[in-house]
């Protein structure tokens, strides 16, 4: 009962101080912005949302056959993150260099620390998933999903509003010199909270031990676990609305030329939508489940698209200003649900494994940015928002095949 009180806030300490610092490197605003400044186009764009988003999944099934075999975790998790906080470190570097080299040297270099960011960030993902999942019993997992979204959101409130004053106060490049050095140290006083977890032996069974063993065990576990399978798809179905939301940046600077110090207003408009529905989720998760959760954020996922379409080509700036308040809400219903169902429908024993191969196969998340990029360089936002958007709606044809106990 001690060591999971103290796994229990030792977990929410990093959380909030995640929270903190992922502000600061927002991939759907700040990083979008920074991209779209240095010069990128919309296919760069595409790209780098590919690899920050995308590569993390793939990585995944590569350290989970690894790590599906460890007892212990931590020490995994902990060079993850190290990892991270170099890469936020070397960005702000990066930028600090902007006057002094060509623009196209400054992507690359930021391509570079974002690839390492994003596969530090699989190694850390497949030991995170199975230490919470494993330091806690399944009421005490709600509790701390919802506490931890709770105090994220109160984390990211004071850092959308420090990082407004910081996008205002200084200005290119410095701004984002600024903001990517107070990431890198923010995140590394999270990792403060993962050196104190007291952390237990996995239960370990015979397992793949080679990445080849690991692709190959793949479809055996599709063809027998119809949960997971039903839930793979889901993820696949929505990812692709969940992906064009930096788009939602890049068709504002098209259509209202959004400056640099309105980034910040965006930023601040979602974040405080995730920390008033995380009220409202406390709640609700605890009286309806993770899959009516789940059945509001396929609702978001299918709405929204065609909304920003609508508002950006009608109406005045404002309003489009407005909707990232239900881009909060939707990235919170998305947090919640999809990680609470995965605790659920896994186990001790097959966490890891099942973690990277949700990740190997959440095909749209990792690979539609790269090419939504270049289609709406050639053909514009507004057929790909309508086929997301409707792609997102098929999903709702197989939440009713989900089940789970809650």
């Amino acid at each position: 009962m001690q060591n999971l009180k103290r796994n229990f806030y030792a977990l929410v300490w990093h959380g909030f101080w995640l929270a903190l610092a992922q502000t600061f490197a927002e991939r759907n605003t700040i990083l979008p912005a920074l991209i779209l400044s240095v010069g990128g186009t919309q296919t760069t764009l595409g790209i780098l949302t590919s690899v920050v988003i995308g590569v993390p999944f793939l990585a995944q099934l590569i350290f989970a056959g690894y790590l599906n075999k460890k007892k212990y975790k931590k020490k995994y998790l902990l060079l993850g993150i190290l990892l991270r906080v170099s890469a936020f470190a070397g960005l702000s570097f990066t930028v600090f260099f902007y006057d002094k080299v060509s623009a196209n040297f400054v992507l690359a270099i930021i391509f570079i620390l974002m690839l390492i960011f994003s596969v530090s960030g699989a190694f850390a993902g497949v030991s995170y998933t199975d230490i919470v999942g494993k330091s806690m019993d399944t009421p005490t997992r709600k509790k701390f999903l919802v506490t931890r979204q709770f105090l994220s959101g109160v984390g990211l409130l004071i850092s959308a509003l420090t990082a407004r004053q910081l996008l205002k106060m200084f200005d290119y490049p410095q701004n984002y010199q600024v903001l990517f050095g107070i990431a890198a140290i923010l995140l590394f006083i999270a990792s403060f909270g993962f050196m104190a977890i007291k952390e237990k032996p996995s239960e370990i069974k015979e397992n793949q031990s080679t990445i080849w063993e690991v692709l190959k065990s793949v479809p055996d576990i599709l063809r027998k676990d119809n949960n997971f399978r039903t839930f793979i798809i889901i993820v696949n179905l929505t990812g692709f609305a969940l992906t064009i939301i930096p788009f939602y940046i890049a068709l504002g600077k098209s259509v209202f030329q959004i400056a640099e110090k309105q980034i910040g207003n965006l930023l601040l408009v979602q974040i405080v939508g995730m920390i008033l529905s995380n009220l409202f989720w406390s709640k609700y998760v605890h009286t309806k489940g993770y899959k009516n959760v789940l059945k509001v954020f396929i609702m978001f996922q299918f709405s929204l698209p065609l909304v920003f379409l609508l508002v950006a080509y009608n109406l005045p700036f404002i309003y489009y200003n407005a909707l990232f308040f239900l881009v909060g809400l939707s990235i919170s219903a998305q947090k919640i649900s999809i990680e609470g169902i995965l605790y659920e429908i896994t186990t001790e024993t097959n966490r890891a494994l099942y973690s990277g191969v949700y990740g190997a196969l959440s095909i749209t998340i990792s690979l539609f940015p790269l090419f939504s990029g270049i289609l709406m360089t050639s053909i514009g936002f507004t057929p790909i928002f309508i086929a997301v958007s409707l792609i997102a709606s098929v999903a709702f044809l197989y939440l009713r095949k989900l089940q789970l106990e809650v």
